[in-house]
């Protein structure tokens, strides 16, 4: 999978953007923390803190805000010269073996066969081929889910084949908190649209500097006792047919 890496230099400045965002999400966390009675519901800003330093990395990377659905905005990341499309995800909810399918604790599988955004994203790659890698799976009592907010498909269908028809590939980085709550793994895939396996193409977790937290920021951002608080990071957009078609 080689040929899939990204430049060294590029992915040593997104990883630095990942961590830098991080950071920005605790400040933000820490100041709110101070204001505020009751803050908690900021958990669901770290995302937007991490594309967002993405956003800013210079060199040939750009972006551009996208929305699936009705509400949910993010950011689609572009190497222009590659026409290479790719996304951040949070790692906890990413399911390598079915990327499609958000991994949740002690949740029982889904039923059935659902069209996601993620999976139709991943059609930009039919065509590549994918060398079948010896990565070992981490067995895990976790179960994998469709976690899905859904929409019509006439809202993205013409959204995703434009994608299609643009880009030649599309990639998906992921981003790990461990228990300490600081990041410490960020993972490079290759989604293939065929078998649903987002093939790892190169760990860059040895770019990752300055990611140590104070026991005070772990205070702050760590969920409350028995919380089942979900990463908004972990939905994807399921799609449906239109109930009218003629």
């Amino acid at each position: 999978m080689d040929q899939f890496k990204f430049d060294g230099d590029q992915s040593k400045r997104i990883v630095d953007a990942i961590v830098e965002g991080y950071r920005d999400y605790i400040e933000h966390r820490k100041e709110r923390y101070e204001k505020m009675i009751i803050s908690s519901a900021f958990a669901w800003t770290k995302g937007n803190f991490i594309e967002s330093k993405i956003a800013e990395v210079n060199g040939d990377l750009t972006y551009k805000k996208a929305k699936a659905g009705l509400t949910w905005d993010y950011l689609q990341f572009i190497q222009g010269d590659k026409k290479l499309l790719f996304l951040i995800k949070n790692a906890a909810y990413f399911n390598e073996d079915s990327f499609s399918h958000a991994v949740l604790p002690n949740r029982s599988k889904s039923d059935g066969h659902l069209r996601s955004y993620l999976h139709e994203l991943s059609k930009i790659n039919r065509g590549l081929e994918f060398s079948p890698s010896q990565q070992s799976q981490e067995n895990t009592t976790e179960q994998s889910m469709q976690l899905s907010l859904f929409v019509p498909e006439n809202q993205v269908k013409e959204e995703l084949d434009r994608l299609q028809n643009v880009y030649n590939e599309f990639h998906i980085l992921t981003y790990k908190i461990d228990k300490a709550y600081q990041i410490s793994n960020i993972m490079h895939y290759l989604p293939n649209p065929d078998d649903n396996i987002a093939y790892r193409v190169e760990d860059l977790s040895d770019y990752i500097l300055g990611a140590e937290l104070t026991d005070e920021e772990r205070g702050i951002i760590a969920p409350e006792p028995d919380s089942e608080f979900v990463d908004p990071e972990a939905f994807d957009i399921g799609i449906f047919e239109d109930e009218e078609k003629k």
